[in-house]
């Protein structure tokens, strides 16, 4: 039986004006009230997921910044994964020149060196406006906890970067693309389905009794720890490749999730099928 219900922000759970439709909160609080437990997992900060639960009225276990971060339903920090300052700074070395939004991300804020028409465009994306830090790089290897580097731009620049990236320090990096026009870089073995591993040991749950929906490459690694992982329709075919199912929003595939339970309730005790 599916007792968690895990889902992405964007282009899963939140449309394009940020916000969760009225449909996704009916189907959430089915779900809840049925007894099945919900975890947002999202590139995106905390502070940023909870303001989103406030919104929608629930409270949420949390995977933030692609698996940086966990927190608990009731707030509470369960676990961290960030850079170390050496790695951070050549990350941050070889990125630099690259024609692209940089963002250096930490648990509670985005930095940047200096704002432009393009960074005023992906500020406008997040719930939080930009911290401006002329002399990032200095501070990389001072008191930064950086959790997640989030470069924005032309596809084609993107994937030259990643390619570098790749090649210089490809054995310490996690990389994907979290959007049309983001890539994302992480510090090694950082991702959400690892860090969503850790966060259903602690719930005392199986993979197979938590169902996943997402929609781009960041999400594959949640895709890969439970039969029941659901794509939105509208994700790269790459990504759709790696889900059982494919759905047009998540009230679809929480209505999966009840057919899946109802199915399950009707089997003779002991039985392994489905």
């Amino acid at each position: 039986m599916i007792k968690l219900i895990v889902s992405d922000l964007d282009g899963t759970l939140l449309d394009h004006s940020k916000k969760v439709t009225q449909r996704e909160i009916t189907a959430i609080t089915k779900a809840k009230e049925a007894g099945i437990t919900l975890c947002l997992a999202s590139g995106r900060m905390n502070v940023e997921i909870q303001q989103v639960l406030k919104e929608i009225g629930h409270q949420a276990h949390s995977v933030s910044q692609n698996g940086a971060f966990i927190h608990m339903e009731d707030g509470t920090f369960l676990q961290s994964q960030l850079f170390q300052p050496k790695l951070a700074k050549q990350v941050y070395q070889l990125l630099k020149d690259f024609d692209l939004v940089k963002l250096i991300c930490t648990g509670e804020a985005n930095y940047i060196t200096s704002m432009s028409p393009a960074s005023e465009e992906v500020q406008s994306r997040t719930f939080r406006p930009f911290i401006i830090k002329e002399d990032l790089e200095k501070d990389l290897l001072l008191d930064l906890e950086t959790s997640k580097f989030s470069m924005f731009g032309e596809l084609e620049i993107l994937l030259r970067l990643k390619a570098l990236m790749e090649e210089k320090l490809g054995d310490q990096l996690e990389m994907f693309l979290s959007d049309k026009d983001c890539l994302d870089i992480m510090p090694l073995n950082v991702s959400k389905g690892r860090s969503l591993l850790v966060l259903i040991e602690k719930l005392g749950l199986q993979r197979e009794e938590i169902a996943c929906f997402g929609d781009s490459f960041n999400d594959v690694s949640m895709f890969s720890i439970t039969p029941h992982s659901f794509a939105m329709r509208g994700a790269h075919p790459e990504v759709k490749q790696h889900a059982a199912y494919h759905v047009d929003s998540v009230a679809e595939a929480i209505e999966h999730v009840f057919a899946y339970n109802e199915k399950y309730a009707m089997q003779p005790k002991g039985s392994s099928k489905l």
